[in-house]
């Protein structure tokens, strides 16, 4: 496999790289090759040989909301970089490469005087992942302000998909069901005063931040809030901030946070999204649905 991969122009090929290292949580095994993919072009090549080949395939963006498995992950493990992470701005419009972190898209907009992404400015993701999930906050949604996005199909076929085709809704879009990779994304904003927007931004984000746990490694929200209530509230009213298993802790702070005290693996985390999914089952009969993404086998493992 390893011949393979380096013979593909566009690729920076990593054997055995360390995921705990990519993962905000900080927990996870090797992948069995990692790899940077720094064009469009190479990730079709990329993604046709997959296919072709049959191997597993994983892409990671910033590692800020996944659980990877304790011995790690089969195949390609692939993250985007290189021009897969350009921003440019026209006028209104700015332009994105998936691999670029959403909060520098933000910010980068909002001092060429562009409105429409300072709330989700604080969301730890690639703009390709914000894409995919429908990342929200504050009451605002990527849809809002996405017109377009550049996608490859898992075959290796290129298109373009508008929004609308995007079908998304709360923390989710068509992508979750095709597994499209999105390259670039096209965003259609309004003026705006830099000074403003950007004072705007650190609010929103200074607010976003005191509400979370600091200081310990974390995944951020780790259940989408069901309809018309908040996970973070049902979890702390069936008292379960502070219950652990091993070095994985529900936060003190935030009862829909786990963090990693030291030496937590991802069986501790699992263990405990079980117990806090069936609390919240038990005292409301609301069963959560799990935002953090589960890698590898775990998905199926936390649904048995």
């Amino acid at each position: 496999m390893g011949r393979w991969l380096a013979a593909i122009p566009g690729l920076v090929v990593r054997p055995g790289q360390a995921l705990a290292r990519l993962a905000t949580l900080r927990i996870g095994g090797p992948a069995e090759n990692f790899v940077e993919v720094t064009s469009e072009r190479a990730l079709v090549t990329l993604l046709q040989g997959v296919a072709g080949r049959r191997l597993p395939f994983q892409l990671l963006g910033l590692g800020s909301n996944v659980l990877v498995p304790d011995a790690g992950l089969p195949g390609i493990v692939a993250r985007l970089g290189g021009e897969l992470k350009r921003i440019r701005i026209r006028g209104r419009r700015v332009s994105a490469g998936a691999g670029a972190p959403l909060a520098l898209a933000a910010r980068k907009a909002a001092a060429a005087g562009l409105a429409g992404l300072e709330a989700l400015s604080g969301f730890p993701s690639t703009v390709g992942g914000a894409v995919f999930m429908n990342a929200g906050c504050y009451g605002s949604e990527i849809k809002d302000v996405l017109r377009s996005a550049r996608l490859v199909e898992l075959d290796g076929r290129r298109r373009r998909i508008g929004v609308a085709e995007l079908q998304a809704s709360y923390r989710s879009t068509c992508l979750g069901q095709t597994g499209a990779i999105v390259t670039r994304a096209l965003f259609d904003l309004t003026p705006g005063t830099p000074e403003a927007l950007l004072a705007r931004m650190d609010e929103l984000n200074t607010r976003r931040w005191a509400a979370l746990p600091s200081g310990q490694p974390s995944a951020g929200s780790v259940f989408k809030n069901p309809p018309g209530d908040s996970a973070g509230r049902l979890l702390d009213a069936a008292g379960l901030k502070g219950t652990s298993v091993g070095g994985a802790l529900v936060s003190p702070k935030h009862a829909n946070v786990i963090v990693n005290t030291g030496g937590a693996t991802a069986d501790n985390v699992l263990a405990l999204m079980r117990t806090m999914r069936d609390r919240a089952v038990e005292k409301f009969g609301v069963r959560l649905e799990p935002e953090i993404v589960l890698l590898g086998d775990l998905g199926e493992r936390f649904s048995a």
